[in-house]
């Protein structure tokens, strides 16, 4: 029992170093190089855990050459676009410029039912509304609404407004975040000062949240005063 927890163990540290060095894709984004060599790593990665008469070097080896693939046609696809054409899917039109492609529909294999669900599913209601619909390389629908069904921009209306300073998790679980601070540009002694500035006790706070421009929001813990 020891020796199959202890192999699963290894397997399972191996391939998610394996996966990780493959690179952060969601499924839903797989290529079908990364998809056929993800399938692959699960098969193999099973053989030494169920079979325990199978070395695990059998299993860790084949995984490292399906690393060693996968990195190379990820190379060779960016570098030979038209390979890439072949190996990879490209986005349909289902809707180009508020007009149904029903070829595109029927190659695409979707039906009418289901277009009608995506489609409400982003918040319309009627197929006139749509300008656009794209079925991206991933299966997702992208839906692009007609200029009258679509909200106005700030822009458009002639209002002026500043960007937003992207919130950063600074202090939890009562220690300081020193990789939140440092994308804020900050260090710890900035916010001691600024939350005694604000009369808050920080070993009283669940978390604080903080943006390069000074903004600090803090939940208290449960039983505590903000």
């Amino acid at each position: 029992m020891i020796t199959l927890i202890f192999r699963t163990l290894l397997v399972y540290i191996s391939l998610i170093i394996i996966m990780r060095l493959m690179g952060k894709r969601q499924i839903g984004e797989l290529e079908v190089t990364d998809l056929v060599a993800t399938l692959l790593l699960s098969e193999i990665a099973s053989l030494p855990i169920t079979d325990p008469n199978i070395p695990v070097l059998h299993a860790i080896i084949p995984m490292v050459v399906l690393l060693s693939l996968e990195v190379f046609s990820s190379y060779i696809l960016i570098r030979t676009p038209k390979l890439k054409k072949i190996l990879s899917a490209t986005p349909t039109f289902i809707i180009k410029e508020g007009v149904l492609d029903q070829a595109a529909l029927v190659a695409t294999r979707l039906s009418i039912e289901e277009l009608m669900s995506e489609i409400r599913q982003q918040g319309f209601c009627n197929l006139s509304y749509v300008w656009y619909a794209i079925l991206e390389k991933d299966g997702r629908l992208t839906i692009l609404p007609r200029a009258r069904y679509s909200p106005p921009t700030q822009e458009q209306m002639n209002i002026s407004a500043q960007e937003e300073s992207l919130m950063h998790v600074v202090y939890n679980g009562n220690t300081f975040n020193d990789m939140g601070l440092s994308l804020i540009g900050k260090d710890r002694l900035w916010l001691t000062k600024q939350m005694e500035r604000r009369g808050v006790s920080l070993k009283n706070q669940f978390c604080v949240t903080a943006n390069s421009r000074g903004e600090i929001y803090w939940i208290p813990k449960k039983g505590n005063a903000k």
